[in-house]
């Protein structure tokens, strides 16, 4: 369900941006993404409690991930530029250590879990333009719609650890940046990096860590991005 909903979400937002306007610029991107140390916190917690158990969470860093996506750019006047799209960010596997306290007050690890992190973004912003000739560098800024979810497979030595479900929610976020474009007539190439906050509203407690991720993406556009009334 959460994932037909991203994907109606994201087809309504091409279709009613290309209505608005007949010279877009359709593109696809690629690129990496580095993650905070807070990305793989999947029960947004550092200690687990369930039926019978008590443990904490040791997390290793995660991984440098990759992302790709679609985006729909049309102009609203010489200086900003409508930018809307859905991308994929996955982090691929890090390590999290289930421990228990001993008698000794020392932490006793009997479990082991490894996940994979997965953000889909659908995005709505701007671009505004400082310059806009055959090479554009701009400032960027968006409101995203993340689902997020975490793929978990759980390694016990000797105790159950009946924590190991997968996760998934979904919260709003936001996303800053700069880039640059590249016309070459036939197609724009595209260079963007950009700050991503994945949870900025929609937290469930002020426990929740702030989860954000740095992208740097390579892309092609095809169209004409012209200006209103022309």
């Amino acid at each position: 369900m959460h994932k037909l909903h991203i994907l109606l979400l994201s087809i309504g937002l091409l279709l009613a941006s290309s209505s608005l306007h007949a010279q877009s610029s359709f593109g696809l991107f690629l690129g990496l993404s580095t993650p905070s140390d807070q990305i793989n916190n999947v029960y947004n917690n550092d200690f687990i409690t369930a039926p019978d158990f008590a443990g904490r969470m040791q997390r290793d860093a995660a991984s440098l991930g990759y992302h790709g996506g679609v985006r729909l750019r049309f102009g609203l006047s010489e200086e900003i530029v409508f930018s809307g799209g859905i991308s994929w960010s996955r982090f691929p596997q890090s390590k999290i250590r289930v421990a228990v306290a001993t008698g000794t007050q020392l932490d006793s690890v009997v479990g082991e879990l490894t996940t994979v992190q997965n953000v889909i973004p659908v995005a709505a912003g701007m671009n505004y333009y400082l310059i806009r000739k055959s090479i554009g560098i701009y400032a960027t800024g968006e409101l995203t719609y993340n689902y997020i979810s975490s793929t978990i497979d759980a390694t016990v030595q000797g105790t159950p650890v009946p924590i190991a479900q997968s996760p998934t929610y979904n919260r709003v976020g936001v996303g800053f940046g700069a880039g640059v474009d590249l016309d070459l007539k036939l197609v724009t190439i595209n260079l963007e990096g950009k700050y991503n906050l994945v949870n900025f509203i929609g937290r469930e407690s002020s426990n929740e860590p702030s989860k954000s991720f740095v992208s740097l993406s390579l892309g092609v556009y095809f169209g004409s991005l012209g200006l209103p009334g022309k």
